[in-house]
């Protein structure tokens, strides 16, 4: 058995950095199948500490975060790495009652923040295909990094807290 660790001095990014290891690691044993577990949480975390505001209760539909602008945000994450396939997607857009969604792709070994777009929920809405089989519509990793805004910068500067 590992000896406990105190982690309570690590910074968020080394904490997660430990994580995906954890994450690889059980991978490799089979145990689970993918890494992007605690990324949509993180993802909106950050996401409240750039806009402000209050984070919706999990079973809230449509979006995740009342900005302190006014403006209801959906947030969006995936992890990325040299194997990600070139056809990967943001989970479905079911719904488009929101007024922004942050799309954030972070590191799948570290988690570092790579890229954050702002993307109006108009623009997105015509920028999928639409799934019949998951009732929603998909956003291509690559077409929704081409959409809106870069908001990296305001993510990176609440990321290295």
């Amino acid at each position: 058995m590992l000896n406990n660790e105190d982690l309570s001095g690590a910074s968020v990014p080394d904490l997660l950095g430990r994580y995906a290891a954890i994450l690889q690691e059980l991978r490799e044993r089979g145990v689970v199948r993918t890494r992007n577990a605690p990324v949509g949480d993180y993802a909106e975390y950050l996401a409240a500490q750039v806009y402000g505001g209050q984070l919706v209760p999990n079973s809230g539909k449509s979006y995740d975060l009342d900005a302190a602008d006014g403006r209801r945000v959906q947030v969006k994450a995936r992890t990325v790495d040299a194997d990600t396939r070139a056809g990967a997607v943001f989970s479905a857009f079911r719904s488009f009652a929101f007024d922004i969604a942050v799309l954030l792709t972070f590191d799948s070994t570290t988690y570092t923040l790579l890229q954050a777009r702002e993307v109006p929920a108009a623009e997105l809405e015509t920028a999928g295909r639409y799934s019949a089989h998951i009732n929603g519509r998909l956003i291509r990793i690559t077409t929704g990094l081409g959409l809106g805004v870069d908001v990296a910068a305001r993510f990176h500067a609440v990321a290295s807290r």
